[in-house]
C-alpha cells in the first residue's frame, strides 16, 4: 500500500511560538487481520462512560465545552472565505485531532500557514491557531478534541 494520508502536528518553536513540528504521511503497518493501519496519535486518557445517556453525547456544541473535562468529536464546515479578514486566532487546554474530508482550508500559526487538503490529518497540541478558506467553496472537518494540559 502506498503512503497514507498526510498528517501535520502543530507545536512549538524554540520561542514557543506555534509552528508545525511536523510534516508527514502517515506510514501503514499490517495487522493479523489482513489490514494496513496506521496510528495517527495515540495518548493515555481514562474510559469513556459507555453507559452515560444517550442525550448527554447529542449535546450541541459549545465553546464553553473546550474548557470542561470532557472530549468530542465534532463534524466542521469552513464557508467559502470564511476566516479571510480574521482567521480568529485562539488556543485552549486540548489536544485537537482533524482530518480534512472534503475542500481546503489554511491552519494559521503564528509562524506560518500550512494549506490542508482532503485527505491531510493535523494535530494542535494546545498551541495558538486560527483557520482561513481561501478556496471559494466550503470546506469540512472531522474533529476529535481531547482535555490537555499546556504545552511548555
Amino acid at each position: 500500500m502506498s503512503n497514507g494520508p498526510r498528517r501535520v502536528i502543530a507545536g512549538l518553536d524554540a520561542a514557543g511560538k506555534s509552528c508545525v513540528v511536523s510534516d508527514t504521511r502517515l506510514d501503514f503497518a499490517g495487522s493479523p487481520l489482513g489490514m494496513e493501519v496506521a496510528n495517527v496519535w495515540t495518548g493515555r486518557l481514562g474510559p469513556a462512560d459507555n453507559a452515560a445517556p444517550l442525550a448527554a453525547g447529542l449535546a450541541p456544541f459549545r465553546m464553553e465545552q473546550l474548557a470542561e473535562p470532557v472530549y468530542a468529536m465534532m463534524y466542521v464546515e469552513y464557508g467559502p472565505d470564511l476566516g479571510r479578514d480574521d482567521p480568529h486566532m485562539h488556543f485552549t487546554d486540548t489536544v485537537d485531532h482533524f482530518t480534512v474530508i472534503e475542500g481546503e482550508v489554511v491552519l494559521v500559526l503564528e509562524s506560518g500557514d500550512v494549506v490542508l487538503k482532503a485527505g491531510d490529518i493535523g494535530i494542535c497540541r494546545g498551541v495558538m491557531h486560527g483557520w482561513r478558506n481561501d478556496s471559494g467553496k466550503p470546506a469540512r472537518l472531522v474533529t476529535f478534541v481531547l482535555p490537555a494540559a499546556p504545552p511548555g
